[in-house]
């Protein structure tokens, strides 16, 4: 098993990236979200690794926490979750977002990844829901919030934005605006997509 892989970021596609570790390049499948927080090309790279060894090939999966990784061992281990799925799901939601969703029994919101409809839905919180509190904080002030992010999240979508850029937007916006109504919630967010 590779637990990690370090080495320079030698190229960034589209759900993967290509890793090179002295002289040889490592093709590494990765969740689309974290693709925006990589460092340049050039720049040293560390991620934590599952490899996946199927009938066509090794396939090496990787992600920039370990929280992540746990969850993605997880999710392959839910009847009729692949690596294609888990990483769908790991693509649209952090490790907490996931987390309180498996919680809450909140259908709608896993339904949301590709791939992903209501019956494997019902599966992965059927299954992990007693098994996930170790990876995200309870007490986590986003949970309090959680209800209000997401319509503030469906409306920044039906205006055209990415799930990708209206949670970074609102994640940023949310930080003043704890109590704030979800009116006021997108607003800001949209003046810091608009920038």
């Amino acid at each position: 098993m590779i637990a990690f892989i370090r080495g320079k970021l030698a190229d960034i596609q589209a759900g993967s990236v290509i890793i090179d570790v002295g002289g040889i390049g490592y093709k590494v499948q990765v969740p689309l979200s974290p693709q925006y927080q990589l460092p340049a090309r050039g720049s040293e790279i560390m991620l934590h690794t599952s490899l996946v060894v199927r009938d066509d090939g090794f396939y090496l999966y990787g992600f920039q926490s370990k929280n992540e990784l746990a969850f993605f061992l997880r999710l392959l281990n839910v009847s009729g979750v692949g690596p294609k799925g888990a990483l769908a799901v790991l693509s649209i939601y952090t490790p907490g977002e996931l987390g309180r969703a498996i919680a809450g029994e909140n259908i709608a919101v896993l339904i949301k990844a590709p791939g992903i409809g209501k019956k494997t839905a019902a599966r992965i919180i059927l299954e992990l829901k007693d098994k996930v509190s170790d990876l995200f904080d309870e007490a986590d002030p986003r949970k309090i919030v959680r209800g209000r992010e997401d319509d503030a999240l469906e409306a920044l979508e039906a205006l055209g934005y990415s799930a990708v850029e209206g949670r970074r937007a609102l994640k940023e916006a949310g930080a003043g605006l704890a109590d704030a109504p979800v009116e006021e919630l997108v607003r800001s967010a949209l003046r810091l997509l608009v920038k």
